[in-house]
């Protein structure tokens, strides 16, 4: 749903853009004109509207391809294929979730037995249960015949790693193909727990009868059956109130701890508002044991952990490909008290397959869990695979180290590897190399950038006076405290390509944010824009007046606003009031842009003001350059345009007392800065589909859905985040040289 908003928000734009470009080509080509501000870029035109053209024509196709299963519409709930097109979506999605999982490699009968002490039965509140004792379940007994003996309403528990999502699948896929069979059979929808908060409050299109709780929980439910199997709001409302779907919840353990005691009081009033039809839930057993209020269902199951025999039995079917794991698990019977579980079995199974005993002798046994994994980690990442990229060790454990950081730390689901990370500011991730080129590399180039783009554009425009004003304003306010950046000591990763991108990408920037900000002055007319830039100077200082009640800061700042006033007015009854209008509007924008640098480095160190960098050369060579480059440029230095000078010292007088908020853009600027530089030293890919790709075709990542990626296990990603990237990745490196070796 996400991508499907991304492309029509493109689709709408370029279109958009095309159809106001495509009349005034087409005027300007047939003898008219084009408006003033648009005639220096006419030229570009049509090779503008052929880009749009491309891009909306690729959109246009993504959409097309990702519409290839059949819709569900929203028009009517009865509609006859609406239930044939969803239990499509819900095939796709249980066999990409099944393909993609560990368990998928390793079969293996699960023990099961009954819990009936675990839930609050319904019916135990007017017949007291005689037997309430754990019941064995037959080994042949599958999943779907426990459901339906427990009256299709359970809860599976077990330990981390146990396989409780392996039976949920199992379930879900029963369940389908009961539901293809018989249309009076509800349809099964797997939804991750993980996703869900308590945090809501009504809406307008939530039920008046139900309570903020359940209105959210049931607003979660709608949009993920929409996001996940394409079932619309409308018709997912009207098929949960008529009992048409069975809940299979994923992960109770995986909610956030604050909000997992909700889960049975949102689940009991779900039942008395809506007719909830079959329902399962699974939970690690320590969580559940935890929880305040057992859930109200009508049976429990509990997986057992696998014993010696069934591991044994498993090597002994696969054959000699697990020598080297039986030999690993003879020779140390710790590892016994690990591989008691279907996760850690695949673990052991993948870390060891296919290599001989003398080898895993040679090389030691993992004898602790940590050391299991990563040895499970060197070995899905040094066997080659058929996938379209290939990463070095240092890379791919660095992205999947800091994918697992996030997944782990982030607020809501905390399964899917997020798309973006951009919620919590520098996300708490602070690491010595993107430290490091924030502060001496980014910081530098963005200032140099900023002035020198400012300097030239106010010469090309006002001359070499005007350009000295702005020079003078940047290295003022630069030069001013508050100071954010810092001094950092270590290791220097590789830093000229960066600046040169940085100060390029920024003086671009700023060049065409000043010439914009240069043509909608004189589009408005000088009275126009002196009039806005009033009231956005009037504005922060009656916001100054209010904030602080320090009597001699109120009357420094009417100080300063009565010296720009007065100045002002001189200035427009002598000089160019459009020039002079131009001049405030470049200073207050190079005001704010010195305040956002200022902004960006500053929330993931304490300040140490004293061992900062000095920024003022950077911004003086900036200048230089700018006057280099305009006079190679044939610019007229010497126009006198003394209302330009004038308007620019007034703006960044007026706008000093903005120092004390931060930007409006500060926060989305700062993670993007961030974002990039993680990309830019290999802590996150730049083509994130590519590397997920390469991941899931190593067991480390699993293909949940279409462009979803999850860890194969929180056990995994919990190994990952915890782990020393380099150190693990030399560990790679040297299990690749020893397979090397062998060949």
């Amino acid at each position: 749903m996400r991508d499907g908003l991304v492309r029509a928000v493109v689709l709408v734009v370029t279109v958009s853009l095309t159809l106001v470009l495509l009349p005034i080509a087409i005027n300007v080509g047939t003898g008219g004109t084009a408006p003033a501000f648009l005639e220096p870029y006419v030229g570009w035109a049509w090779p503008l509207i052929g880009v749009l053209w491309v891009v909306a024509i690729v959109t246009a196709l993504l959409e097309v391809r990702n519409r290839r299963l059949p819709v569900v519409s929203s028009r009517s709930a009865d509609q006859p294929r609406n239930r044939t097109n969803a239990l499509a979506h819900i095939d796709r999605y249980l066999s990409e979730r099944q393909a993609g999982s560990l368990a998928s490699r390793t079969r293996i009968a699960l023990a099961l037995e009954e819990h009936p002490d675990a839930v609050v039965r319904p019916y135990d509140l007017l017949v007291q249960p005689l037997d309430r004792e754990p019941r064995r379940v037959p080994n042949e007994a599958d999943i779907a015949n426990v459901f339906d003996e427990l009256q299709d309403s359970m809860l599976i528990l077990g330990a981390p790693g146990a396989g409780k999502t392996t039976l949920l699948l199992e379930l879900a896929r029963n369940l389908a193909g009961q539901a293809h069979a018989d249309d009076s059979l509800p349809i099964p929808v797997l939804l991750d727990l993980a996703g869900w908060n308590t945090q809501s409050a009504h809406q307008s299109d939530d039920d008046p009868s139900d309570s903020a709780l359940l209105a959210g929980f049931v607003r979660w439910l709608l949009y993920e059956l929409n996001d996940r199997y394409g079932v619309p709001a409308p018709v997912g409302r009207t098929w949960l109130r008529d009992g048409r779907f069975a809940l299979l919840l994923d992960g109770l353990d995986e909610i956030n701890e604050p909000d997992r005691a909700k889960l049975a009081p949102v689940l009991e009033e779900l039942r008395h508002n809506y007719l909830v039809g079959p329902i399962a839930v699974t939970c690690r057993t320590h969580d559940y044991e935890r929880l305040p209020h057992q859930l109200s269902l009508y049976g429990a199951v509990h997986i057992r952990p696998l014993t010696r025999q069934q591991v044994l039995d498993y090597f002994a079917a696969v054959g000699s490909a697990l020598d080297g794991a039986r030999v690993a698990i003879e020779q140390d019977d710790e590892l016994w008290d690990l591989v008691n579980s279907p996760l850690m079995l695949n673990v052991m199974v993948l870390a060891y397959r296919g290599r001989a005993p003398e080898d895993v002798l040679a090389g030691g046994v993992a004898d602790q869990r940590r050391e299991l994994f990563d040895t499970y980690i060197c070995e899905v990442l040094a066997r080659n695979r058929k996938t379209g990229r290939q990463y070095d060790a240092k890379t791919a454990v660095r992205r999947l180290w800091c994918l697992a950081w996030w997944t782990r730390s982030r607020a809501g689901d905390r399964t899917a590897v997020p798309r973006w990370m951009t919620p919590n500011g520098w996300f708490g991730l602070s690491l010595p190399d993107v430290d490091y080129l924030t502060h001496a590399v980014c910081l530098p180039a963005l200032f140099t950038g900023l002035s020198a783009g400012a300097t030239l554009v106010m010469i090309a425009q006002y001359g070499a006076l005007a350009g000295l004003a702005v020079a003078g304003a940047t290295l003022l306010l630069v030069h001013l405290r508050p100071h954010s950046w810092q001094r950092l000591t270590g290791n220097t990763p590789d830093r000229g390509l960066l600046f040169a991108v940085v100060l390029l990408s920024s003086t671009v920037v700023t060049v065409l944010v000043t010439v914009a900000a240069l043509g909608l002055v004189e589009l408005l007319t000088a009275k126009v824009a002196l009039i806005v830039e009033a009231v956005v100077i009037a504005g922060s200082y009656a916001v100054e007046f209010v904030i602080f009640h320090d009597n001699s800061r109120r009357l420094l700042l009417g100080a300063r606003l009565a010296l720009v006033v007065a100045a002002s007015w001189i200035t427009l009854s002598l000089g160019d009031a459009t020039a002079f209008a131009s001049g405030v509007a470049i200073a207050l924008l190079v005001a704010q842009g010195i305040r956002m640098v200022k902004s960006l480095a500053t929330d993931h160190l304490p300040a140490t003001p004293d061992k900062g960098w000095r920024m003022d050369p950077w911004v003086g060579g900036g200048v230089v350059a700018a006057f280099i480059v305009a006079v190679a440029l044939g610019a007229d230095l010497a126009s006198p345009q003394l209302a330009a000078f004038i308007g620019i010292l007034i703006g960044t007088v007026a706008a000093k007392p903005w120092r004390r908020r931060p930007p409006v853009l500060a926060g989305p600027l700062s993670r993007l800065l961030h974002d990039s530089l993680l990309r830019w030293t290999g802590y996150l890919p730049w083509h994130r589909r590519a590397f997920l790709r390469y991941a899931a075709d190593r067991y480390v990542l699993a293909h949940t859905g279409h462009g979803e990626y999850a860890f194969i296990h929180l056990l995994v990603r919990d190994h990952l985040a915890e782990c020393v990237p380099d150190e693990l990745a030399a560990k790679v490196d040297r299990r690749i040289a020893e397979r090397a070796a062998r060949r």
